[in-house]
């Protein structure tokens, strides 16, 4: 019996120094491709890139597609009972060759987007880990962790906000 009440005693001794060295410990998250697109020049080379002659004709040509994949099917759900089969077939080719066109056209933009946010986080890389950096050692932290592979993380612990604002700053 007095066995085992010193056994849990050690045990519980252990479990307490334990919890002391946690709570020691600083633990925080940050979302590093978040701070890099939350900052005012990745924002500012999207607006540019959305704005762009080349990006804004192929958005107005990919909604103007999508308008007429639209009018054709209302027209063939309205008039289609009366077509005869090869009316219906040549309906389906043009729709089929409306909607090769729009992927098209989307695949494009995407492909634009993609390009700029590449273009972005590579010239921002550097100055992310800087802010980084200097929150950590201003904080003192112990572990910085990936935000997105966090089970929980409570507001106080998320540093992209803070990281955000140095990289506006730094400029």
């Amino acid at each position: 019996m007095f066995k085992s009440v010193k056994v849990t005693a050690v045990l519980f001794a252990g479990l307490m120094f334990s919890g002391m060295a946690l709570a020691q410990t600083k633990v925080a998250v940050v979302n590093f491709q978040a701070a890099i697109m939350s900052t005012e020049v990745a924002k500012s080379k999207i607006n540019a890139l959305k704005t762009s002659s080349e990006y804004s004709q192929l958005q107005s040509s990919a909604e103007g597609v999508q308008a007429e994949m639209q009018k054709m099917a209302e027209d063939a759900k309205k008039n289609g009972v009366t077509w005869s089969d090869e009316k219906k077939a040549e309906q389906q080719r043009k729709m089929n060759f409306k909607r090769s066109d729009l992927e098209t056209a989307v695949k494009k933009l995407r492909a634009m987007e993609a390009q700029a946010v590449q273009e972005i986080q590579k010239s921002m890389v550097p100055k992310a880990k800087s802010a980084m950096e200097a929150v950590i050692k201003e904080q003192k932290l112990d572990l910085v962790l990936d935000a997105n592979a966090a089970v929980f993380a409570g507001p106080n612990t998320d540093l992209t906000a803070e990281v955000v604002k140095r990289m506006n700053a730094a400029k």
